[in-house]
């Protein structure tokens, strides 16, 4: 047993031992004050004082002993100490109820023979105002305490939720960072690297210098090996998630300029700045992952891309971005891919109140579309 258990145990028992030591006063007092007892009612004062070692675990059938014990032998002390944890353990209306119980045997004792009954309709509203009180103020006690312990209760359930609550913040803050990590690497390096293993398998292709294509077909060689590993990087860091990114509309020229696309894109956006940066990173990344998807899966195929908006004076302010490439003239080459790109877009699309599709064109190609 531990050494709180013990203590709470000793100050159980202590208090058991007072409160057996007053009723058992009280009783002594009643017994030499009634010279004319009888000893069924000793025995049944004494039953009804001893019934309070059970208090905590029934207070119900405590006070139904004492209050027999009241009625018949007189006792005031043990009926009051039933009430107390009566008003403890049960809601308002139990307490009530058994408070006007007390009430009633104490008013109704008066009414016997042999018993001093007040003289006066005065007597009698003090003696039943007396009565009402003694009965309610232990009862009282008992229900504040009550009302404190829940109170108390659900402050340390509220604690617990928000510790909780923080614990849940800091986390979601810990995925959304790396989820914004994963985007990157995805978007920017993926994009790049994917870029460097077909340059890399095209010259191999082209040379006639051996030493020139062995370096070649090295530099293919670990531009997949670091696709695979950065693919298992973003997808153990949920790159599915939303980023909202650095990339916006004025970093799309130097995009299409880097994949040599720069002169057969059509973009037409009077006022780049009078979109959000939510939406800007989100079409960045919708012409980069598409330009990435289509060199690495239709290598050679033509690649249309158009973002334009809506004149600014119009009612309906829109913003366009289609990316669609041909079928590839020849076999595909083999490039590791994750599968998170699209599905990533489509998060951040939405995010960004937009509308995401994609799919096959008729001839064969690809197309990726997004609306704002």
């Amino acid at each position: 047993m531990s050494g709180t258990r013990r203590r709470k145990l000793i100050r159980e028992r202590a208090a058991d031992a007072g409160v057996l030591l007053l009723a058992g006063v009280d009783l002594l007092q009643w017994h030499a004050h009634s010279p004319g007892w009888h000893p069924h009612q000793l025995a049944v004062s004494v039953i009804a004082v001893l019934a309070l070692v059970l208090r905590r675990r029934c207070p119900l059938g405590v006070l139904a002993l004492t209050l027999v014990g009241m009625a018949d032998g007189d006792i005031v002390l043990a009926p009051i100490t039933a009430l107390f944890y009566v008003g403890q353990r049960y809601a308002l209306r139990t307490a009530a109820i058994c408070s006007a119980a007390v009430t009633a045997i104490a008013v109704a004792q008066s009414l016997l023979p042999g018993r001093p009954a007040p003289s006066s309709l005065r007597d009698w509203i003090i003696h039943i105002v007396y009565a009402a009180a003694v009965s309610a103020a232990p009862t009282a006690i008992g229900l504040q305490l009550r009302t404190r312990r829940a109170l108390a209760n659900s402050y340390a359930a509220l604690r617990r939720s928000r510790a909780e609550e923080l614990h849940l913040a800091r986390r979601l803050a810990s995925v959304e960072e790396r989820s914004a990590l994963a985007r990157m690497l995805h978007d920017s390096v993926g994009h790049a690297t994917s870029l460097i293993a077909l340059r890399a398998q095209a010259l191999q292709s082209r040379t006639q210098d051996p030493t020139a294509a062995e370096d070649a077909a090295a530099i293919h060689s670990l531009s997949r090996r670091a696709l695979d590993e950065m693919r298992a990087v973003t997808g153990m860091l949920r790159p599915q998630e939303d980023d909202p990114g650095a990339g916006g509309l004025r970093q799309i020229p130097q995009l299409l300029s880097r994949a040599g696309l720069f002169d057969t894109a059509r973009i037409a956006v009077k006022d780049p700045d009078r979109w959000s940066a939510r939406v800007q990173s989100a079409v960045y990344h919708v012409v980069q992952e598409a330009l990435t998807n289509a060199i690495r899966h239709a290598p050679g195929a033509r690649i249309e891309v158009v973002v334009e908006s809506t004149p600014a004076n119009q009612s309906a302010d829109r913003l366009f971005v289609d990316v669609r490439n041909g079928p590839a003239p020849g076999a595909t080459p083999s490039v590791p891919h994750g599968g998170h790109g699209l599905t990533g877009l489509a998060a951040q699309v939405a995010e960004a109140h937009g509308a995401f599709t994609y799919g096959r064109t008729e001839a064969g190609g690809f197309y990726v579309r997004a609306v704002f």
